[in-house]
């Protein structure tokens, strides 16, 4: 407000002072007065002299509020709310510096949250590695003890690698997950046969389903040409049948259904496992969560990235389940 009356003033005086000055040269000229021009000068002179002190104080003031706003941006405070000359070059600076600040805030939130993520990431994987590292060190030490025959020096071997089996495929995991976080894999969406991605999902579960005899059954005479990633799509969907795997007792029943509906392809992945509690359902897809389960294998990744991997196609999952009875996966991807 204070800027706006000063400018303000300096108009009036502007004006006011080159009226003045017209009429007395007008007036010096027609009576050929000397004094009379002598003095018009001399307002003039008057008014360069107050609009010159004017000016300052508005610049002093300008330079004082700059200032300020720019020690609160740098101590990372609140930008106090100046009220500014409208239509003007110092009201436009004010708007410039406040959207720079409220630029440099949201990348200073980025940063933090980026910082955030690195040391969850790591924080994971450190917990997540720690008990296969810890049993590889006791495996390690019951084969330096001496009178160890040569069948339990194998079996020992054959659980080292298990164990390391275990490491490599948590990091594998883990890069896919930090890879699709960050964009760094891209899905590439295609028209495909969405059976033919079933199929090679399956693959992946038949040797461990034949070991604990469970039953696979997938109908694989109906077909749609769905815009998917094959590639992505497959490892989201082997994800949930592995679990399903893990899940099962032996002589279960693992079940894929492929419908479609009027803007979506249907897959279900239906098992005869443990189950799922109630209260679990809205933490599956939370990474590492696995919930108290006696099971061993699961890490808790499968189920995020199968979230991330179908989310990024613009799909969604619905889970149905029930304890000792068994879960049922449904995967929409849009037509």
């Amino acid at each position: 407000m204070k800027n706006k009356k000063y400018f303000a003033a300096v108009k009036i005086l502007l004006y006011g002072i080159l009226i003045v000055n017209l009429v007395l040269i007008f007036i010096s000229v027609n009576r050929s007065s000397m004094a009379i021009l002598i003095f018009s000068q001399l307002t003039f002179i008057l008014f360069i002299c107050m609009a010159w002190l004017l000016i300052k104080r508005t610049f002093s003031d300008f330079f004082t509020n700059l200032f300020v706003m720019m020690d609160k941006m740098m101590n990372r405070e609140a930008v106090p709310d100046f009220n500014h000359i409208d239509d003007t070059h110092i009201s436009q600076i004010y708007h410039q510096l406040n959207r720079l600040y409220d630029v440099l805030q949201m990348q200073q939130s980025s940063i933090e949250s980026e910082k955030n993520k690195v040391q969850s990431f790591v924080s994971d994987i450190s917990h997540q590695l720690k008990t296969p590292l810890t049993n590889l060190h006791l495996l390690q030490e019951t084969l330096k003890q001496p009178g160890i025959s040569p069948e339990e020096y194998q079996d020992y071997l054959e659980k080292q690698g298990k164990q390391l089996d275990k490491i490599d495929f948590l990091i594998r995991a883990l890069l896919k997950t930090s890879q699709l976080e960050n964009g760094l894999i891209q899905i590439r969406p295609r028209e495909a046969s969405i059976s033919r991605t079933i199929l090679s999902a399956l693959e992946g579960i038949l040797v461990p389903a034949e070991r604990k005899e469970i039953e696979v059954y997938y109908d694989n005479s109906t077909d749609y040409i769905v815009m998917h990633d094959p590639k992505w799509t497959s490892e989201a969907l082997f994800n949930v049948m592995e679990n399903a795997i893990k899940y099962t007792p032996g002589s279960g029943k693992l079940t894929i259904l492929l419908n479609r509906t009027e803007k979506y392809v249907k897959i279900s992945i239906k098992d005869t496992g443990i189950g799922i509690p109630p209260a679990d359902l809205s933490n599956i897809f939370i990474r590492f969560w696995r919930g108290d389960t006696n099971v061993s294998e699961g890490n808790g990744i499968g189920l995020y990235l199968c979230k991330q991997i179908i989310t990024l196609q613009h799909g969604y999952i619905l889970v149905n389940s029930t304890v000792n009875s068994g879960s049922k996966f449904e995967i929409f991807i849009p037509l």
